[in-house]
């Protein structure tokens, strides 16, 4: 099957969030995609939100969870063995900064109304290898299982580089260019460092 092609007028692409309160990790996406079995449903799989649940946890003061980097090797041997790429929908590349102090109460980005991941998304998601502005995520990992030919999935249909940061919120008129810019520079860095990209 051509992974470009519309399975109908409307596809729908469901993505778990690494704060929901039932659903916040792919594996349950990948359940709910299985058991709807509808040939225009399918999932959305987001880095940010990947990595976000099984990797990072900014209420530590070490930004990560405790078996982080195993969790993630693991985590992407299964979507490997187990995922049906033509049910992939749609990818979301993204990295988040980590921050210099745990997401407590005080922290300025603290909101007592939102989970402590939404409240970090909301303001902190990064473009891929901004390591400059605290870039930390295993993101190259995540991205070369879902892209892959060889040992990966292999997946090759619509990517998004989906930014949520407080910098959106800057009123100079530039603010759109400079993201627009920067999503650019992502782009081409992903494709330097990941090896499997044809030019």
């Amino acid at each position: 099957m051509d992974q470009l092609t519309h399975h109908s007028d409307i596809d729908f692409a469901y993505e778990c969030l690494c704060w929901g309160t039932h659903n916040d990790l792919w594996e349950h996406s990948w359940e709910i995609v299985q058991r709807v079995n509808r040939k225009n449903f399918g999932l959305c799989l987001d880095t940010f939100n990947i990595a976000g649940r099984i990797y990072a946890d900014p209420t530590s003061p070490s930004g990560t969870t405790k078996n982080a980097e195993e969790d993630v090797k693991m985590s992407m041997r299964r979507m490997v063995n187990t995922v049906d790429v033509n049910k992939i929908f749609y990818v979301e590349v993204v990295d988040a900064e980590r921050l210099d102090e745990p997401l407590l109460p005080g922290h300025q980005y603290y909101d007592a109304s939102q989970p402590p991941r939404m409240s970090w998304s909301r303001n902190c998601r990064l473009f891929y290898g901004e390591e400059d502005r605290g870039a930390y995520l295993p993101i190259l990992p995540i991205v070369k299982a879902l892209l892959e030919k060889q040992q990966g999935l292999g997946f090759e249909g619509w990517v998004s580089f989906e930014l949520f940061n407080r910098s959106m919120a800057d009123p100079d008129p530039g603010t759109p260019h400079e993201h627009a810019r920067r999503a650019g520079e992502s782009w081409k860095k992903l494709q330097r460092d990941a090896d499997f990209f044809v030019a």
